[in-house]
């Protein structure tokens, strides 16, 4: 568990970009079956993955499926993702928020459309002071 803090570490933007806060929900997949739905907010998205925040972030290695409510999206963007690090009240205390780091896999080009479409939105009113 170790290696994915460092993973983190070496990652971590410091303070989240403005804007890129969306609804997020997910399941954990286990052995082919969908536990119960969580909801949470991302601090940060990119077309990569995201950083959702929750006060109980499964394990480094978990699979999801992710649905995200993005302004830009006549319905959600549903995408799988896998946790690979995470901030937890045990191991960093000094954190702010607790949560976990998560790599989308296999968006599509509507999905990437959508997601670009309202990075965009985000950029043409962002103070540039924000950036």
């Amino acid at each position: 568990m170790a290696e994915s803090k460092r993973e983190r570490r070496g990652h971590f933007r410091g303070k989240a970009r403005p804007g890129r806060r969306v609804e997020v929900r997910y399941r954990i997949i286990e052995h082919g079956i969908l536990s119960d739905e969580q909801r949470a907010y991302t601090k940060n998205i990119g077309v990569g993955g995201a950083f959702i925040i929750t006060p109980d972030p499964p394990a480094p290695g978990t699979v999801l499926q992710i649905a995200l409510q993005v302004p830009a999206a006549t319905r959600p963007i549903e995408v799988r993702g896998d946790v690979r690090w995470i901030v937890d009240a045990e191991d960093d205390a000094d954190e702010r928020e607790q949560g976990m780091g998560v790599k989308f896999a296999g968006l599509d080009v509507e999905q990437l459309m959508a997601l670009n479409e309202y990075f965009g939105s985000l950029t043409s009113t962002m103070d540039h002071d924000e950036a």
